[in-house]
Parts: structure tokens; C-alpha cells; sequence
């Protein structure tokens, strides 16, 4: 395996006041009766009787776990704004935002598009999925795109960012959570996680690397410790050296691509060059 990786002993400890680990998002609650028949869509083969075969709570189910790496991005990037406030930003600040949220942008896409080709169609072989899980996507990538102009324009002051931002924010974690109460609690019912880990997979497989390690990075409070990481490979049953050849490649390349420029718009101060070199495994 080959890995690029740019200042790989770079990374420090990330401030815990910025990285909500899922823990502080508390426990989910079902707004649903996952059971209830409406949902089904052939009652008869395919019943809602396999929530009893997940072990692990939904509270470390990778998809909520993914949902947690999302809304910690944003409410970074809602600190980043903040700091900026009004003032006049300098080249180097105006980069680093870019930068940022062209990598956000990629994770966004990225997420509704396997939810959209891969999870969606999916579920659907057995479930009546409420309507609002499969349309919100439209509305939220139409508002993504309004932030996305303006960062890609005449970016003079944060402040011109932070309302279209803050709509987008708004309406995503609302969509997330009602992924979380709804579509999670029905995919357990419905199906075995057997059956869903090939999913997974196929996800896992088309997602880019650096976009990929922002999900470990954001485990837990420690920007991706080799504990959170470590537990969640034994609770998936992933091989313990993975973690050597993938995930913490992975990890220090989100780092180096994604959470240099939070870390720099908070201190002040321009992020590092990268530096760049090669491990072979």
C-alpha cells in the first residue's frame, strides 16, 4: 500500500472546544414506531423483526457516526465565521476558506450521493420510506450552492458568508436528525447488519480518502485517537492492522487538507506549507 501524505508528523491535538465528539450529541430518539406496518413493503417475506439483531446502539452506528462528522465541520467552520466577524479578510484567510469548503463540498456531495444511488434504493427493496428522507436533498445541495458562490466570489468579510451559511446549517442538522429518528430505526427493523455491511462497503470503496478520515478524525474530542479509532474497528470487526495501512493515513490526510485551515483561521496565522513524502507499507 502507498500512501501520500503531507507533514505526517504535523498533527497536534485538536482544541476540544471546537470537536464535538458523538457522545455530546446524546442519545437518539426514535420519533417513529419502526414496526408499525405502514412501512412495509412486503409484510409477509420481509417483516420488521431484525432490531433485535444489532448489538451495538444506534448511538455508534456509523451511520449516526457520520452524521456527528458532518455537523462537527459545521460547527467549527459556524466558530471560524465568528472569529472573523466583519473585518476585512487577508489573502491567506480568504484561501483557507476556500480551500475548506471545497473539501466540505465534497464530503456534502459525496453523502447524498451514496444515500441517493447506494442507501436509498436499498432500504426501499423493504421499506415505505417517508417521502421527506428522499426530497430534502434537493433544497440542501440548492443551499450549499448559494454558500459555495459566495465563497468562490468577491469574498471581502466572513460576514457576507455567514447568513447563507447559516441557513444551510439550519436545514441540514434538522435533515440529519430526522435520518437519525426515522430512516436508522427503520433500517435496523428491516434489515440484518449482514445484509447491510456490503453497503456499507460499496460506500466505504467510492468515498475519497481525505474525506473518509474526517470521519475518524472526528470520533472523538481528540481529532481521531488511536482508541476511538481502534474501538470502532472491533465493534466492525475490522482487522486491527487497517488502522496502520488505512484509517490513520486517512486520518493525518483530512488533517493536512481539511482541519489545517480551521486550526489557522482560529490562531491567526497562515497554515504551514505541506510537506510531502511517501509511505510504503
Amino acid at each position: 500500500f502507498f500512501f501520500e501524505v503531507a507533514g505526517r508528523n504535523a498533527m497536534t491535538q485538536a482544541p476540544k472546544s471546537y470537536i464535538a465528539p458523538p457522545g455530546s450529541y446524546g442519545k437518539i430518539k426514535i420519533s417513529i414506531e419502526p414496526t408499525d406496518t405502514k412501512y412495509a413493503k412486503d409484510l409477509a417475506t420481509y417483516p420488521p423483526d431484525k432490531s433485535g439483531l444489532w448489538t451495538a446502539p444506534m448511538e455508534t452506528d456509523g451511520w449516526f457516526l457520520e452524521h456527528c462528522n458532518i455537523r462537527s465541520e459545521c460547527t467549527k467552520m459556524a466558530d471560524v465565521l465568528d472569529k472573523l466577524g466583519t473585518k476585512t479578510l487577508e489573502e491567506w484567510e480568504i484561501e483557507s476558506l476556500r480551500s475548506w469548503f471545497a473539501n466540505h463540498n465534497l464530503h456534502i456531495h459525496e453523502h447524498h450521493m451514496h444515500e441517493d444511488n447506494i442507501f436509498t434504493p436499498f432500504m426501499q427493496t423493504r421499506i415505505n420510506l417517508p417521502e421527506k428522507l428522499t426530497t430534502d436533498h434537493v433544497q440542501l445541495v440548492a443551499l450549499l450552492k448559494a454558500v459555495m458562490t459566495i465563497v468562490e466570489g468577491q469574498l471581502a468579510s466572513a460576514s457576507v458568508l455567514r447568513p447563507a451559511f447559516e441557513e444551510y446549517q439550519k436545514m441540514l442538522f434538522t435533515h440529519l436528525k430526522e435520518e437519525e429518528e426515522i430512516g436508522l430505526p427503520l433500517l435496523r427493523a428491516y434489515f440484518a447488519p449482514e445484509e447491510v455491511a456490503p453497503k456499507t462497503q460499496e460506500i466505504i470503496n467510492q468515498t475519497a480518502p481525505h474525506i473518509l478520515g474526517g470521519f475518524f478524525y472526528h470520533l472523538d474530542a481528540e481529532g481521531g485517537s488511536k482508541g476511538a479509532i481502534n474501538q470502532f474497528m472491533a465493534q466492525e470487526g475490522i482487522p486491527f492492522f487497517v488502522y496502520y495501512i488505512a484509517f490513520s493515513p486517512m486520518r493525518q490526510k483530512y488533517f493536512d487538507t481539511t482541519q489545517v485551515h480551521i486550526d489557522a483561521l482560529l490562531a491567526g496565522k497562515p497554515p504551514p506549507a505541506p510537506k510531502k513524502g511517501c509511505l510504503c507499507f
